[in-house]
C-alpha cells in the first residue's frame, strides 16, 4: 500500500500497517498482500496471480502468525484450522487463466497490543509460491476505535499498464469486492452528509444488509407506533430518511480500470454520492442497479467516500411492510475497459435429454477504452462437481473504442446432470474475455440444465415430465430481521416450506434478492418472479407506492442496461422491468414472469402497458412465459378482452372459474391460479384440469403490515406458518394434500415448569449471512410446550456471540431488539450470531421457571448455502 494511504489513515485516526509480500516460481504463482490494522483487528487484501496453466477452480493457502484469526471474508470461501488458512473460489470468482489474477480479502483479529506479523507459506492449489520478499516495516499510528471508519483497500496491487495505441488488458480479470462491511449509519437527515469531508466519526458502525425501520431510531425501544405515517399497511413502523457512508481506497486498483458500485436493493429513493458527486438516484427499492463511478473516484491510496441517502418519507408507501435502508448486498467491481456488460451473459439450454444437452451462451462485450481491441470470448462450463468441460472459444472481433459486440457459442454436454425440484444440479459457466489472446475480464453465471415447456392442453413440463405448481406467495420480510435477512434466514424458511410439500414460490409482489434466487436454484424451487404491485393507479391512499414512479421519466443514469426497442427517455417501469428480466433470467428456478398483482388501472390503460412489458420480457428472455395476477378478470374485462391473448399464461386471483373460462377460449392458453386462500378445496380443480399449471396460496408465512386499523396488531396471520415457522393446522393439511412426508405438531402440556432452549444449529458463524434461531419453549416437566403461555422470556448470552434480535410468532406490537420477548403460544426465539470462534452460552429465564441453557460453537467460517433439502 502506498505511503499516501498510510497518511490518510493516520489522519483518520486509524493505525496503518503497510506491507507487501510477493513470491513467484515458474509455473507457480505470485502474491501481493496489503492490510490496514486497528486495535485488535485488521482488514487484509490478497492478490494472487497464476503463472501456470489456466485454472477453473482454485484454493489459496497461507499461514497466519499465532494470535491472528480470519473473520468475515469476501470474494472467496475462507476456512481456518489452527493458523493454517485456505481460501477457495466462489461462483463469481472461479476461473484463473495463465497470468490471470484475482483479488480476495477478509477482516481479521489478533490478540495482544500490536500486529503480530505477516502471513507466510502462500500456495495456489498446493503449489508453493517461493522467494518471498521481506515485508516493509509497519507504520505506527494511534489506534482507531472502530474499523468501520477506515479507508478499506480495494482490489489487487498491480502496476498500471503502459500507454498503448491499442486497448490491452492488465492481465488480470475483474475484481469483485464484498462491500457489505464497514459502513457508518445515521438515522434522520444530515445536512452536508454527501460531502467527502463531512465529519462522520460519531455515526454508528455497522454492516449491511441493514433495515433501519425494523429496529427503529432508538433500539431496543419499541419502534411501533399507532400514529406512524406508514399506517398499519406498513406495519406501524417508522419511515423517513437514513444516511450511510463508507470510506475506501483504491490503492490496489490500476487507474486504467472501470469502477462500478452495485446495489442489490436499497429502500428507497436511493441517492448515491461518491466524493461529494451525485452519481444517481434510484426510486424503486426492489430492483438492483449499478453505477459507473470511475470519473468520481480517486485512484492510488487516497481516501474515497461513498454516501447513500435513503428516503421513505412519502407515506403510506405500500400495502405491506417494505423496510428502509441498504437492506440487500453491495459489491464494488473493478474491470478492464474491455469487459462483459452488465447482466449481459444469457445462458439457455435449447436441447436437453438425459444423454446429451446443448448449453447456449450469448454475451455482450463493451470496449470503454480509447482504442480498438481484438476480442474473443472463451466459455468454460464446470459440472456440479466442479470438473471443467473443454473450453470453447469464439472467433475474434474488432471492437472499436466506445463500441460493443455480441458473441455466442454452444457447449455440448454428455450425460448431463439435469436440474429439477428433487435434484437441483447446478453447473457454472465462466465467460472469459480475451484481448489479443490475454484474459482481461471474466464473468461467472449459474447454469441449470433443464427443459421447460408450456401447453394449453398439458400445462407445464419440466424435463419432459408434467409438474403442478404447489405454490405459496410470500412477502420479503423476516419479522424480527425485517427486510435485511441473512441468507440462512431465507434458507430456513424455504426448508420449512419444502417440508410442507411446497415446490413453488411467488415473489409477492416484487422481484426478490439475488441471494434468494441463489437459494431457490440450489434447493429446487420453481419461482414466479413478479414485477410490480401497482402500475399507474395507487392502491388505497398509498401516495408513496410504485404508482408515483411507474410512468415517470427515468433519470439518467438509470443504473441498468438500455430498454430494448426504446430511444430517448423512457419511464421507470420499462427500466425496472428490463433490469428484473436481465438480472434474473439465468436462474433455472425462475419459470415465469408476472407483470403485476391485482392492478387497478382501467383495461384501456392496462393493455398498452402490459403489451410493452410482455414485449420487453420476450425480447430479453424468449424462453419464459409472462402471466399476471389479475384482479376479478371477468368483471375487469380481461377474459374477453385483449389481456387473454397478450399473456402467455392466463392468471387470476381468487377466481378459478374466470381462469378456466379464459383457458377454454380460442386461442387456448394454459392457466394459473396466481393467488388463492389456504383452503384445500380448490386443489382438485388444479389436478383435474391438465392445462391448469398450479396454484399459489396466500400465504406461505405471516408477514408484517396489511393491518390498517387493527392496532395493536401489526401484521397478517394468514400463513401456513407463523412468522417464525411454527406450522398451523392448515399447513399440515396441505402437507397431506400435496403428498409430502407427514409431520405433526409437538405434544402440548398444561402446567409450565421450565424453559427449554434448542438451537437450530450447533454452530454459528461471524458471517453476516449466518444466524442461529434458538427456540425458547415454555414447557411442562416432560418437556411438552405449554401453548397457553405468554410469559416474558429474558435471554442472556456469554462468550463470542451476540443476540441480533428476539422474536416470536406474535403479530402484536413489541420490540424485536433487546433481550426480552413474550412467548407466543409458548414459544419465543433469540437470534444469535458469533462474534468470534469459541463457545457461546445462551440462557433463558421466565418468572419462577427452571432456567434454560444451550451452548453453540462460534466459528469464523463463511456461511455456505445448502443444496436440495436443507436445515
Amino acid at each position: 500500500m502506498a505511503a499516501a494511504t498510510a497518511a490518510v489513515l493516520a489522519t483518520a485516526g486509524l493505525a496503518a500497517v503497510t506491507f507487501a509480500s510477493s513470491a513467484h516460481a515458474a509455473g507457480g504463482c505470485q502474491v501481493s498482500y496489503t492490510a490496514n490494522s486497528w486495535s485488535g483487528g485488521f482488514t487484509a487484501s490478497i492478490s494472487i496471480t497464476n503463472l501456470g496453466s489456466p485454472l477453473t477452480s482454485w484454493t489459496v493457502g497461507f499461514a497466519l502468525p499465532g494470535g491472528e484469526a480470519v473473520g468475515q471474508g469476501w470474494s472467496a470461501t475462507f476456512s481456518q484450522s489452527g493458523q493454517s488458512v485456505s481460501a477457495a473460489n466462489v461462483s463469481y470468482n472461479g476461473s484463473l487463466g495463465t497470468n490471470g489474477s484475482t483479488s480476495i480479502g477478509f477482516n481479521g483479529t489478533f490478540s495482544g497490543s500490536s500486529y503480530p506479523g505477516d502471513p507466510t507459506a502462500f500456495t495456489l492449489n498446493g503449489t508453493v509460491c517461493n522467494g518471498a520478499v521481506p515485508s516493509s516495516s509497519p507504520t505506527s499510528t494511534s489506534p482507531s476505535p472502530s474499523p468501520s471508519s477506515s479507508a478499506s483497500p480495494v482490489g489487487s496491487a498491480s502496476p498500471s499498464p503502459s500507454p498503448s495505441s491499442t486497448a490491452t488488458g492488465s492481465g488480470q480479470p475483474r475484481t469483485i469486492v464484498d462491500f457489505d462491511p464497514g459502513w457508518l449509519f445515521h438515522y434522520g437527515d444530515a445536512s452536508g452528509a454527501s460531502s467527502a469531508s463531512y465529519a462522520d466519526s460519531g455515526w454508528r458502525s455497522l454492516s449491511v444488509p441493514h433495515d433501519w425501520s425494523i429496529e427503529g431510531p432508538n433500539p431496543p425501544s419499541n419502534p411501533f407506533s399507532s400514529s406512524a405515517a406508514s399506517t398499519g399497511r406498513g406495519g406501524y413502523l417508522p419511515s423517513g430518511i437514513g444516511w450511510y457512508r463508507k470510506h475506501f481506497s483504491l490503492a490496489n486498483v490500476p487507474a486504467s480500470r472501470k469502477v462500478f458500485i452495485e446495489f442489490d436493493g436499497v429502500m428507497a429513493n436511493a441517492s448515491v454520492y461518491v466524493n461529494g458527486t451525485l452519481i444517481g438516484t434510484h426510486p424503486d427499492g426492489f430492483t438492483s442497479f449499478r453505477y459507473d463511478i470511475t470519473s468520481a473516484v480517486k485512484f492510488g491510496g487516497a481516501d474515497n467516500v461513498i454516501a447513500v441517502k435513503t428516503d421513505t418519507s412519502l407515506q403510506p408507501a405500500s400495502r405491506y411492510y417494505t423496510g428502509a435502508g441498504i437492506y440487500r448486498d453491495v459489491r464494488l467491481i473493478a474491470a478492464d475497459p474491455v469487459h462483459v456488460d452488465q447482466w449481459a451473459t444469457y445462458v439457455t439450454t435449447p436441447s436437453v435429454s438425459t444423454s446429451a444437452a446443448t448449453v447456449h451462451a450469448q454475451t455482450t462485450v463493451v470496449n470503454s477504452g480509447s482504442a480498438s481491441a481484438s476480442v474473443s470470448v472463451q466459455g468454460v462450463l464446470s459440472d456440479p462437481s466442479g470438473i471443467a468441460l473443454p473450453a470453447v472459444t469464439t472467433a475474434s472481433k474488432i471492437i472499436a473504442a466506445g463500441a460493443s459486440a455480441n458473441f455466442s457459442y454452444d457447449v455440448a454436454v454428455s450425460n448431463p446432470r439435469l436440474w429439477d425440484t428433487t435434484s437441483p444440479n447446478m453447473y457454472s459457466l465462466a465467460t472469459n474475455i480475451l484481448v489479443s489472446g490475454a484474459t482481461v475480464d471474466n464473468d461467472v453465471t449459474p447454469v441449470g440444465i433443464r427443459s421447460l415447456t408450456f401447453s394449453a392442453s398439458s400445462g407445464m413440463s419440466l424435463n419432459g415430465h408434467s409438474v403442478k405448481l404447489k405454490g405459496v406467495a410470500i412477502h420479503q420480510d423476516y419479522h424480527a430481521l425485517g427486510m435485511a435477512a441473512p441468507q440462512e434466514a431465507m434458507q430456513r424458511r424455504l426448508a420449512q416450506l419444502k417440508a410442507l410439500g411446497v415446490n413453488a414460490i411467488r415473489t409477492a409482489h416484487e422481484p426478490p434478492s439475488p441471494a434468494f434466487l441463489e437459494l431457490t436454484d440450489k434447493m429446487g424451487f420453481l419461482v414466479l418472479d413478479e414485477f410490480f404491485d401497482t402500475w399507474t393507479q395507487h392502491k388505497y391512499s398509498d401516495v408513496g407506492d410504485y404508482a408515483t414512479y411507474f410512468n415517470k421519466t427515468a433519470s439518467s443514469p438509470t443504473g441498468t442496461p438500455a430498454v430494448p426497442g426504446a430511444s430517448g427517455s423512457v419511464p421507470w417501469y420499462q427500466v425496472d422491468a428490463t433490469s428484473i428480466v436481465l438480472r434474473d433470467r439465468d436462474h433455472p428456478s425462475v419459470v415465469m414472469w408476472s407483470a403485476g398483482n391485482e392492478i387497478r388501472d382501467s383495461l384501456s390503460t392496462r393493455e398498452p402497458l402490459l403489451t410493452r412489458m410482455v414485449s420487453i420480457s420476450h425480447t430479453l428472455d424468449p424462453g419464459r412465459p409472462v402471466t399476471q395476477a389479475l384482479f376479478r378478470p371477468s368483471d375487469s374485462g380481461d377474459v374477453t378482452g385483449a389481456t387473454r391473448t397478450t399473456l402467455d399464461v392466463f392468471g387470476g386471483n381468487y377466481r378459478p372459474n374466470d381462469v378456466l373460462q379464459a383457458m377454454g377460449m380460442s386461442p387456448q392458453r394454459p392457466g394459473l391460479l396466481t393467488e388463492m386462500g389456504t383452503s384445500t378445496s380448490d386443489w382438485n380443480t388444479v389436478t383435474s384440469n391438465p392445462g391448469l399449471i398450479g396454484e399459489f396460496l396466500w400465504t406461505g408465512a405471516d408477514y408484517l403490515g396489511e393491518a390498517d386499523g387493527l392496532w395493536p396488531t401489526v401484521g397478517s396471520s394468514a400463513g401456513l406458518m407463523d412468522a417464525v415457522g411454527t406450522v398451523r393446522s392448515i399447513g399440515y393439511s396441505w402437507q397431506s394434500t400435496w403428498g409430502a412426508p407427514r409431520t405433526g405438531p409437538p405434544p402440548s402440556g398444561s402446567t409450565a415448569s421450565k424453559v427449554v432452549l434448542s438451537p437450530d444449529h450447533g454452530t454459528v458463524s461471524t458471517d453476516v449471512n449466518d444466524i442461529d434461531y434458538v427456540k425458547a419453549t415454555i414447557a411442562d416437566s416432560s418437556g411438552r410446550v405449554v401453548t397457553g403461555s405468554s410469559a416474558a422470556i429474558t435471554f442472556s448470552i456469554s462468550g463470542p456471540g451476540v443476540i441480533v434480535a428476539v422474536d416470536s410468532g406474535s403479530q402484536t406490537d413489541e420490540s424485536f431488539r433487546g433481550s426480552v420477548r413474550k412467548a407466543y403460544q409458548g414459544i419465543a426465539y433469540a437470534l444469535v450470531r458469533a462474534t468470534g470462534p469459541g463457545t457461546i452460552t445462551l440462557t433463558a429465564s421466565a418468572g419462577g421457571l427452571t432456567l434454560g441453557t444451550a451452548t453453540i460453537t462460534g466459528t469464523t467460517a463463511p456461511f455456505v448455502p445448502c443444496s436440495g433439502s436443507c436445515n
